[in-house]
């Protein structure tokens, strides 16, 4: 749990595995240089053994939280809480079972649901199993409740800390890249929805969409020239493009001069496919007006993402 100013939460996030139907965890909580009153709350925990608090004297962020936290880690079996949100009760035992009977998977995850401020459900998640031959580079299949096992990710490259946003993506992509994944059909975290969150801050939003198409390219070439499923070029240069276009937004230059480039370099016909991923992309928008129960796709994410902001405003 990397915790960073969640004094109001944090509690909340603790008790919900103290209060575990599964007694064998550990808990280690790094506090990334808090300066509210999450300290006094975490102390208030720390007569259990089994949580442990790490201090960060200044604000370093969450990515270098995960990577010290990954590596203090003594089990092989690992979960990423965050400290605004919580377990359900039996999402330990849930994912340690699993865990043991699929010996050679290395990634499970959960669905989870989507809360209020007060912790109350306003609805379910979009998490669920990926196709045969289909990645979370081309639609969001994995999210919270994430676990894996050490052994695995130690293969990967671990955490960018250049990621301060999408490193749970990120992640997700590389342990795709050596091993198995597994969905776990079953409600095992809340996610608490807060109004300054990456989701909800127009700024936060565009960085954390471009640092995602960053890791869906990182990701692209790692795969370049093996049988792991892969994003098209065609389909990579479309993203890079987009990428382009939140850069200069953002004034950011120099990205966006290289994100064009790497595009053309991939797709030299990238104004056709620009124009005819704007031409498909209208038609389905239009043809989910006719059918809005469709699920599993962006449209069923984007009705979510509305259905949140309506519960935010009544708040």
């Amino acid at each position: 749990m990397a915790n960073y100013n969640n004094g109001n939460y944090i509690q909340e996030s603790i008790e919900s595995v103290i209060h575990q139907n599964f007694s064998d965890w550990e808990l280690l909580i790094m506090d990334d240089g808090s300066t509210d009153d999450s300290i006094a709350r975490i102390n208030a925990y720390l007569n259990d053994k089994r949580i442990s608090l790490i201090r960060h004297a200044s604000n370093k962020g969450k990515v270098l939280s995960l990577i010290e936290l990954v590596h203090q880690s003594k089990s092989n079996i690992l979960g990423v809480l965050d400290s605004d949100d919580a377990l359900s009760k039996d999402a330990l035992s849930v994912m340690y079972g699993k865990h043991i009977k699929h010996d050679d998977c290395g990634f499970i995850y959960s669905q989870f649901i989507f809360c209020d401020n007060n912790l109350d459900s306003i609805c379910e998640g979009f998490c669920r199993a990926i196709p045969k031959g289909e990645t979370n580079l081309r639609s969001i299949y994995s999210s919270a409740f994430r676990t894996y096992k050490k052994d695995y990710y130690m293969m990967t490259e671990g955490y960018n800390e250049n990621f301060i946003y999408g490193q749970d993506r990120d992640i997700v992509f590389k342990m795709e890249e050596v091993t198995k994944l597994l969905f776990v059909e079953k409600v095992l975290y809340k996610h608490r929805v807060l109004s300054n969150s990456i989701s909800n801050d127009p700024r936060k939003k565009l960085l954390g969409h471009f640092l995602l198409i960053k890791a869906k390219y990182d990701a692209f070439c790692r795969r370049s020239e093996t049988q792991i499923p892969n994003l098209s070029k065609k389909e990579m240069s479309i993203e890079l493009c987009i990428a382009s276009i939140i850069c200069f937004r953002l004034y950011r230059r120099n990205d966006c001069l290289d994100c064009f480039k790497s595009a053309i370099d991939l797709n030299y016909l990238l104004l056709i496919s620009m124009i005819n991923y704007l031409i498909k992309k209208t038609f389905k928008r239009l043809g989910h007006l006719f059918r809005p129960s469709a699920v599993g796709t962006k449209f069923e994410y984007t009705k979510v993402n509305k259905e949140i902001q309506k519960q935010l405003r009544a708040a």
